[in-house]
């Protein structure tokens, strides 16, 4: 998942914040943490098996696709060959 750390980190901080805090779902006291903890890793697996998917077809996520993309001020591929 090395190749998709920053499309991960993004995406866990937007899913579990919406889900947890106030301005969407607001579930954070309302849920266990045995449950929250639960949900956590349930989302992390499902990225991991998402991302494992991704990059069978892509060479890396696609924030760090942008990012190379505007370091190099290039379009970089990301498609696999």
């Amino acid at each position: 998942m090395g190749r998709m750390a920053l499309t991960n980190y993004i995406m866990n901080s937007v899913v579990l914040t919406t889900i947890f805090y106030g301005y969407a779902g607001g579930m954070f006291s309302e849920i266990g943490r045995a449950k929250q903890l639960g949900m956590v890793f349930g989302i992390i697996a499902t990225q991991a098996l998402l991302s494992f998917l991704w990059l069978k077809l892509f060479r890396f996520g696609p924030l760090e696709w942008l990012w190379r993309s505007l370091s190099y001020w290039k379009i970089q591929p990301i498609l696999r060959q």
